[in-house]
This record gives structure tokens, C-alpha cells and sequence, in this order.
């Protein structure tokens, strides 16, 4: 069975439904600090609705050269969104670094941003 174009459009019209909140996408730029490095800042490129949910994958960090449980994130926007992994998310006050993106593939829906909690 071939999904139609209207068919996706009604899936995408209802996940959009599922997205309570709202994020900012934030993109990195690097500038001249005067002595020979860079800077990099942090500008905020667009809001898009969103929806934030635990990963549950069990992830490690080390910490302090130990392994401590650390929780990944899934941020779920809506399909197209234009975001990359070399973007940040700020949600409800939390910012989340982009590890990896569910997009581009076959019937994208939307675009899930496997996350991890910055600081």
C-alpha cells in the first residue's frame, strides 16, 4: 500500500496536534575574539511547535571519571522543520544539544531530535 500526498498531510496535520509547546531553535556562529581564536555565539533562528519526551535509552556519561546515568531527550517538531545537528533547542528553559536527527526518510511524519540536556 502507496501512502497518497493527502494521506501524509492528514498524518502531519494530526502530529502537529500532539505538539504542546513551543522551542527555539538556536545556531551557532563563530567570530574573531581579537587574538587569534574564535568565539562562538549562540543566535536564536526560529520557534517551531514542539513536544519533549525522555529517550529511555539508558545513556552513560563519565563524570568526574566515573559513569553516572545520563537521560537522553527526544524532541519531536513538525516535518520539514529546518534544524541540524549542529543546532541547539531551548524548551520551557532547558537547552538541548542535537545529536542526531530522524530525518530525511521515507513518509516523514515529522522530525524527531535525539537530545542531550546542556548544563
Amino acid at each position: 500500500m502507496t501512502l497518497t500526498a493527502s494521506d501524509l498531510a492528514c498524518m502531519r496535520t494530526t502530529i502537529a496536534a500532539t505538539l504542546p509547546g513551543t522551542a527555539i531553535i538556536s545556531r551557532s556562529t563563530q567570530s574573531s575574539d581579537g587574538m587569534g581564536g574564535v568565539t562562538d555565539t549562540w543566535a536564536n533562528v526560529g520557534t517551531v511547535s514542539a513536544r519533549v519526551s525522555p529517550n529511555g535509552a539508558g545513556l552513560e556519561d563519565i563524570v568526574g571519571g566515573e559513569f553516572t546515568a545520563a537521560t537522553g531527550w527526544i524532541i519531536t517538531v513538525p516535518q520539514g522543520t529546518s534544524v541540524t545537528e549542529l543546532d541547539r533547542i531551548i524548551y520551557e528553559g532547558s537547552t538541548y544539544e542535537i545529536i542526531r536527527t530522524s530525518s530525511p526518510r521515507s513518509y516523514d511524519t515529522c522530525t524527531r531530535l535525539f537530545c542531550n540536556e546542556v548544563g
